[in-house]
Order: C-alpha cells, then sequence, then structure tokens
C-alpha cells in the first residue's frame, strides 16, 4: 500500500506541474492588456505604461517570466497580485479552506442521503418507495443548480425564514451562525449530486443481489439485515465512492455558480473576478489551487476503494 500511494503522490505532482504549465501559456492568449485594466484613466502616456508593465515584469519574454514562475512554484511562491499588490498565497489560503468546507459538506450530504434512498429503490423497484426515490434522482441531478438554490432560498429563506439567504459569517467568529450560512449553499450543491448517488447505488446494490457470495450467505442462514447490510451494501458502495471522487470535479466547476448565488467568498469566485481583471498570477494560483484539490480527492477515493475492495487491497 505504502508502495502504490507513493507512485500515486509521484504521479499527482506530474499531472499538477503539466497542468499549470498549460494554464500559464493559455491565459497569456486571454483578449485585454492587465496594465490597461490597472491604469484606467491614468493609461494616456506611454511611458506611464511602460513602467507599470517593467514593474509587472510583463515586459520579459515569455520564456523568462514561466522560468521565474518555476522557479517561484518551487519555493511555494506564485507572485503577487496586479490588482491588489499582495501575495497570491495569502488570498489563496483564505479561499480555499472555504472552497473545500462546501464541496465536503455537499458531498457528505448527498452520500448521507443519497446512499439510503438508492438502497430503498433497489430493494421495493415497484413500489411507491421506489417510484419516489427514482423521481427524487431524475429531479436532482436535471435541475441546473441555479434554479435549485433559488427555490431552496424561496422556500428556506424567505417563507419559512430558517436560513440566512446568502452571506458568510467565519468559523471561529461565530461557529452557529458559520453553519447556518454553510447549509444552504451545501444544500444545494449537493442536491444535484445526491441524484447521481442515488442512481448509482441503486444499479450497484440490484448488481451485488446477484452475485454468488450473496446467495451463499442466505444458505447458510444469515438474517436478511446481515446478508443486505453487511454483505451486499459494502460491496455495492466500491462504484459510489468511484462516482464520488469523478463528480468532486464536478463540484468544483459548480461551486463557482452557488458562490456567487450565495455570496461565499471561496476560490471560484475568486478565479472569476481575476479573469475578468487579467490578474494573471492569481489565475493561475486558482487554477493550480483547483488541479490539486481535485488530484487529492481523486487520491483520497483511490485509497478508500483499495481499503474496501480486497482485490485493490492486495494488488
Amino acid at each position: 500500500m505504502l508502495q502504490y500511494l507513493l507512485r500515486r503522490l509521484f504521479a499527482s505532482i506530474i499531472m499538477i506541474f503539466v497542468a499549470g504549465t498549460i494554464v500559464f501559456f493559455i491565459i497569456h492568449l486571454l483578449p485585454g492588456d492587465p496594465v490597461m485594466l490597472l491604469l484606467g484613466d491614468a493609461a494616456t502616456e506611454d511611458v506611464v505604461i511602460e513602467k507599470m508593465r517593467q514593474k509587472l515584469k510583463l515586459d520579459l519574454p515569455i520564456a523568462v517570466q514561466y522560468y521565474q514562475w518555476v522557479k517561484g512554484l518551487l519555493q511555494l511562491d506564485l507572485g503577487q497580485s496586479i490588482q491588489t499588490d499582495l501575495p497570491v498565497t495569502t488570498e489563496l489560503f483564505r479561499r480555499i479552506p472555504r472552497s473545500l468546507e462546501l464541496i465536503l459538506a455537499a458531498l457528505l450530504l448527498s452520500a448521507l442521503f443519497g446512499i439510503p434512498l438508492g438502497v430503498v429503490g433497489a430493494r421495493y423497484p415497484d413500489s411507491a418507495k421506489g417510484w419516489v426515490t427514482s423521481l427524487i434522482a431524475v429531479t436532482g441531478f436535471s435541475a441546473p443548480v441555479f434554479v435549485s438554490g433559488i427555490i431552496l432560498i424561496i422556500i428556506f429563506s424567505l417563507s419559512l425564514k430558517l436560513l440566512p439567504s446568502s452571506g458568510y459569517i467565519p468559523l471561529m467568529e461565530d461557529p452557529l451562525g458559520h453553519l447556518r450560512f454553510l447549509v444552504l449553499p451545501a444544500l444545494t450543491l449537493g442536491f444535484g449530486f445526491m441524484g447521481v448517488v442515488i442512481r448509482v447505488t441503486r444499479s450497484s446494490f440490484l448488481d451485488v443481489l446477484t452475485k454468488d457470495f450473496v446467495r451463499t450467505a442466505r444458505a447458510k442462514g444469515l438474517t436478511e439485515h446481515l446478508v443486505l447490510y453487511r454483505h451486499t451494501l459494502l460491496n455495492s458502495l466500491i462504484p459510489v465512492i468511484a462516482v464520488l471522487g469523478v463528480r468532486a470535479g464536478n463540484l468544483l466547476g459548480g461551486t463557482v455558480i452557488i458562490e456567487s448565488l450565495f455570496d461565499w467568498p471561496g476560490l471560484s469566485s475568486l478565479l472569476v473576478r481575476s479573469c475578468y481583471d487579467r490578474d494573471y498570477p492569481v489565475i493561475q494560483g486558482s487554477l493550480l489551487s483547483i488541479f490539486l484539490m481535485f488530484v487529492l480527492i481523486s487520491l483520497a477515493v483511490d485509497l478508500c476503494q483499495g481499503i474496501l475492495d480486497p482485490k485493490l487491497r492486495r494488488q
């Protein structure tokens, strides 16, 4: 297991570096001049523009800029923001935990509700319970997040007045208030993913029920509860965990809309704002952080699969 983990870590580092290199060269193809956007009305003289370009080191050849970026990356220095002149790592360290918290809360809610509903749908496929779970699943993965988010705001914030519609409070400042602001964006993000979890759990559970070891367990005289939840459910969770890891990348993309809708100051909102400002160091740092989170989540999923699946564990 240790050798497998080291190989995966080495491959992950290479993937992140290659992805960061591609992003570095692509963002320089974006239309618009960051110096002109930064100076605004003050960009009237060529001397002023040239001094600002030299200050930001945008006058250097692209190869030299790339070399300096790689050198800084090895020292965990992603440069300074063009707009605020603050270190990029400082802003990223503030934003990454907020986006990670939102994604993990959405994954937790989708698994907490999706797996039991998928089991119910598999056990009672032709009953009213099975039809209800199928309806929830179809509604979940077909409804856009901004539509479900607005509906949840209308229900829980405007009508019932149970939760705030948008905003953010730091966890250390007010833990209860922080959780109240987290519920709606996490529920919105997790509701769409819950439909996928329900369908995958249902199909995987039905498939495992036909396996020989399930029939053997019943032939031994085990109770139906042990057969279903100790043997069938544990083995049916392997593809569910795989889907959780793959779809976590979609959740990273879905947070762009969620953070804007609920005014959640996470990494995605920072990335959108930096794209408008042509803030190259912040764009590079934000995308590199997203790649890093996705790779780490994928690595965690692989390890969980290795623990649950004896074949992978032996390999």
